[in-house]
């Protein structure tokens, strides 16, 4: 394989307080009420000086070092929204390396959901367009960037899904290399989606997790993992064009310093180009179709069984499901500050953490879990969503019970007074043509 593309997911997310249950607070204002501020502000600070400015510098200085040399270092970053707003408050150092990394145009920025949300996973998909329409427009603003390639929160891919990011503009999208969708086809090549023209870009997880999960583990039997080694890996590979892809915090965070994840990163693209392995971004690889390919599998870069079920798989997480989803229209009817902090208890790390399994899987997930075991997380968050929605049902004086829409049988949508049942109606083509149905069968009844 002699081209590869190599990127980082950039998230951070706003956690619900770990002590909402036990210690509820009511006078401060919105957002603190809910999420632990101080929490968040000192791990974004703890990443900024661990991973964030060194590793963002060596990527700087590696793309100049490259360009002297007439050669090419390119990467991709996939940034959520929620990261920004932080280091907008933390940390805007890394703004402004990340805006002179989109200076030397060798760095491409993908779209994704504004607030990292699993809202793609919802039947009814109006607040996940508006999420990624929200991020789209963001990243221009910050980078003078409109994506064109598309990364789903967590690679999470349905049919569907894919669907609705060709209609809204986008030439490319990211998905996890398992093999319920690529059918034994090498994850290293360009596949367009059958009957489309969206491109889709498998991960090859397996080099991926080589430095996301493996890196500094004396263990494995490929340890210690050199730069050297790994680019040669590369190039031995079958296929095209590969893609790497893992969080950024891999870099300092996960790996500290001391494991030489820093020094694997800096030489990296030196033993890439050394072994005749040209660098890419997603863009630049449009028009490189291998085959055509079906999507007829929920996939995610999650867990073993890289599908779903790390976010919506257990009673837990369908309950947080449900009551998030019934906050949403009292939210927008609310608008500005109760809109923007519903819209944090949309993040997939909420329903990360309410996860239930065993072996690695659990091991990973109690890793990064905020309240240290699922089901402290599952006691404060949930009641924390509850309490959300109970004062903007105290503050809109709504009484009634609410209405129901369920397709086919999942629940679509929530709402809890006229207004809002109206505005779910409108937004949603399969909505109107039930209530059509409806009033159809409503007039033959009459007759």
């Amino acid at each position: 394989m002699k081209r590869v593309i190599v990127g980082f997911e950039v998230h951070q997310p706003f956690r619900i307080r770990r002590d909402f249950f036990w210690n509820p607070r009511f006078r401060q204002k919105l957002e603190d009420r809910f999420f632990d501020t101080e929490r968040n502000k000192e791990i974004f600070e703890r990443i900024k000086k661990n991973c964030y400015i060194p590793a963002t510098n060596i990527i700087l200085s590696s793309i100049e070092r490259a360009e002297e040399e007439g050669n090419n270092v390119k990467y991709f970053f996939s940034i959520s929204g929620t990261f920004l707003e932080q280091a907008e408050r933390w940390g805007r150092e890394v703004i402004e390396l990340f805006q002179q990394l989109a200076y030397t145009h060798k760095v491409e920025f993908l779209a994704q959901t504004y607030y990292h949300s699993v809202t793609s996973l919802w039947e009814d998909k109006s607040e996940w367009k508006e999420q990624v329409k929200m991020h789209k427009d963001t990243i221009k603003s910050y980078f003078g960037q409109y994506p064109t390639t598309f990364e789903n929160t967590e690679l999470i891919t349905k049919k569907d899904i894919v669907e609705e990011v060709e209609k809204m503009g986008f030439k490319m999208m990211l998905s996890e290399g398992t093999n319920r969708n690529l059918n034994g086809r090498s994850p290293n090549y360009v596949y367009k989606l059958k009957g489309h023209e969206i491109r889709m870009l498998f991960r090859n997880y397996t080099l991926s997790d080589d430095i996301a999960f493996r890196f500094s583990n004396p263990n494995w039997d490929q340890y210690p993992l050199t730069a050297s080694k790994y680019a040669d890996w590369i190039s031995r590979s079958e296929g095209n064009v590969g893609l790497i892809f893992v969080d950024y915090e891999t870099f300092g965070e996960h790996h500290r310093e001391q494991t030489g994840i820093l020094e694997f990163l800096k030489w990296l693209p030196i033993e890439l180009n050394s072994k005749g392995v040209e660098m890419m971004m997603p863009k630049e690889v449009y028009n490189d179709v291998y085959d055509e390919i079906e999507i007829a599998h929920t996939t995610s870069w999650a867990d073993i069984e890289k599908d779903e079920k790390s976010w919506l798989g257990n009673i837990m997480q369908w309950a947080y499901d449900d009551a998030v989803r019934r906050a949403e229209m009292p939210s927008r009817e609310l608008g500005n500050e109760y809109l923007r902090v519903w819209r944090y208890f949309t993040t997939s790390d909420n329903y990360y953490y309410l996860y239930l399994g065993h072996g690695s899987p659990a091991e990973v997930h109690s890793y990064f879990n905020a309240f240290g075991s699922p089901i402290d997380a599952f006691i404060n968050e949930f009641y924390a969503i509850s309490t959300f929605i109970h004062e903007e049902i105290s503050k809109l004086n709504i009484k009634n019970e609410p209405y129901i829409f369920i397709l086919g049988d999942k629940r679509a949508s929530i709402a809890w007074n006229e207004k809002e049942f109206m505005e779910i109606v409108m937004r949603d083509e399969r909505f109107k043509t039930h209530l059509k149905n409806l009033r159809l069968w409503l007039g033959n009844e009459k007759d």
